[in-house]
């Protein structure tokens, strides 16, 4: 059936005033002379006022009576992607009504408002004219803005509450290899590669990389697929063991080899045997005990302080450090052979600033364990995990645990947002700031404008280059799209992204 020109029997019990009625928002029509000819329900429950009350009066003299609620609005408010006309402020009791300002312009008018409660509202009033192209009537329909911030604020949560969920299927899926390392950059790929083939082996393994990049855990990862997995796997700080005790910690000593062995003491390589032995901070052992290493090495055997007899050894030795092992050798701080003899199979692991596109695996990860931990459903939006991965991290992974572990703790709300992320990392701690500026911001004396549009161009374009589209770039950073394509119109941002 064609309803553009035959409509039903049953339509004849539909009308505008009985529609208005079922709407669940306040709702008024007034004819040609500003008198109200109707008012749904919603507007009487809204405003109190019951619909024989309001037949028949001025809307002028309702508003100056009874609602008196119009107050300025900002230039340029946009509702539902529809730019409202701006007028004069609309502060006292004479000021029009918005349907009174709808009969005489005979045009769609939209004003902000605010209420007594501090509630937004935007009233639209649109002209009904008849077939002489005078306005007979004026429709006028009342929306919250308050309440729908609030659903929409609920409804992103419940979003962000999604992806959050989809993101952790994602991460269990790409870790379903039980592996305890984390990331898919090209530099651990190569180490996730490397390591079947190094583990089946006794060759001395010598790991590179920062403070709390994860060495112990590569370590670890090695022994778990190595042949020596059921024996035992001890670590060593060399850094923590105060020097006069370093070698009767790691090699023991006999009964009355100094005062104070009342009885002899196996050492770390001796609890270590048939297994293997982390020494971590292997930049940091003293010179004078590298020559008894470096014989458990070439010998496999060793004495306890105090002993005569040797002692066969049986261990796989893997080393980590953060210091750099050729400075020290030209220095004669550590010597070279015992450096080659450690050094069979080298490994060095990147440092978190050099892996940014591991950083939100990291999150997810450290996000799970917390939130069962502390038994929290904590979750990022878009904008906290983007300012999460452009921090540098100078402590690395280790850092970043803390800060997601101090977000999971501190906050009422479910929602991790950016402003919790720079407020953990301020000056104090790790300066978000600088790092985000420290290209941009090398004069002392710049300026809070110069800052803050330093930091816009710094996040605008590295947003466009990691999403390559303006409306994902804006979504990352809770922005709008037309923002970012002034923005770095503004900043000088070139297109290169787009490339």
């Amino acid at each position: 059936m064609d309803f553009r020109y035959s409509f039903p029997e049953s339509f004849k019990y539909l009308n505008a005033f009985l529609i208005s009625d079922l709407v669940d928002l306040p709702i008024h029509i007034i004819n040609n002379e500003g008198l109200v000819i109707f008012v749904n329900n919603s507007w009487c429950k809204s405003y109190n006022i019951k619909k024989e009350e309001a037949y028949g009066k001025p809307i002028q003299e309702l508003i100056t009576q009874h609602l008196r609620y119009f107050l300025s609005f900002n230039e340029g408010t946009e509702i539902n992607n529809e730019k409202i006309t701006n007028y004069e402020l609309f502060d006292d009791i004479s000021s029009k009504s918005t349907a009174i300002v709808a009969l005489e312009q005979k045009k769609k008018i939209s004003m902000v408002t605010n209420t007594q409660d501090n509630r937004k509202l935007v009233v639209t009033s649109t002209p009904i004219f008849n077939g002489n192209v005078e306005v007979e009537y004026v429709y006028t329909l009342v929306q919250d803005l308050t309440t729908i911030s609030d659903l929409n604020e609920r409804l992103e949560a419940e979003i962000e509450k999604n992806k959050l969920l989809s993101d952790r299927i994602n991460f269990l899926k790409e870790n379903q290899d039980t592996s305890s390392i984390i990331g898919d950059t090209k530099e651990i790929r190569k180490i996730k590669s490397l390591i079947p083939s190094v583990a089946k082996t006794d060759a001395s393994i010598l790991i590179f990389g920062e403070s709390g990049v994860g060495k112990e855990v590569l370590a670890k990862e090695i022994y778990k697929n190595s042949l020596r997995n059921d024996k035992p796997f001890i670590t060593v700080n060399c850094a923590a063991i105060p020097e006069n005790l370093l070698e009767s910690e790691m090699f023991g000593y006999e009964q009355g080899a100094f005062t104070g062995a009342v009885k002899s003491k196996e050492g770390l390589f001796e609890l270590a045997n048939g297994g293997t032995i982390l020494l971590d901070e292997i930049g940091t052992l003293p010179l004078s005990l590298q020559p008894k290493l470096l014989r458990v090495l070439q010998e496999n055997e060793f004495m306890r302080v105090g002993g005569t007899k040797t002692i066969p050894l049986n261990v796989r030795i893997i080393s980590a450090t953060n210091e750099n092992l050729f400075t020290q050798i030209q220095t004669r701080q550590f010597r070279q052979d015992l450096y080659y003899r450690l050094n069979v199979i080298p490994i060095k692991i990147p440092p978190l600033r050099e892996r940014k596109d591991d950083i939100k695996r990291f999150c997810l990860k450290f996000l799970e364990e917390f939130n069962i931990k502390y038994n929290k459903n904590k979750f990022f939006n878009d904008k906290a995990l983007f300012y999460l991965e452009q921090f540098d991290w100078p402590g690395n992974i280790r850092e970043l645990k803390n800060a997601i572990e101090r977000l999971v703790i501190v906050g009422e709300k479910d929602v991790i947002c950016a402003n919790q992320v720079i407020t953990i990392t301020n000056p104090s701690d790790s300066t978000f700031s600088a790092t985000i500026l420290n290209n941009a911001a090398t004069n002392e004396n710049i300026s809070l404008k110069d800052s803050v549009q330093a930091l816009e161009k710094k996040l605008i374009s590295e947003a466009l280059a990691k999403y390559k589209t303006t409306y994902k770039a804006a979504e990352a950073l809770g922005t709008t799209q037309p923002t970012i394509v002034r923005k770095a119109k503004i900043l000088g941002i070139e297109k290169s992204w787009e490339n």
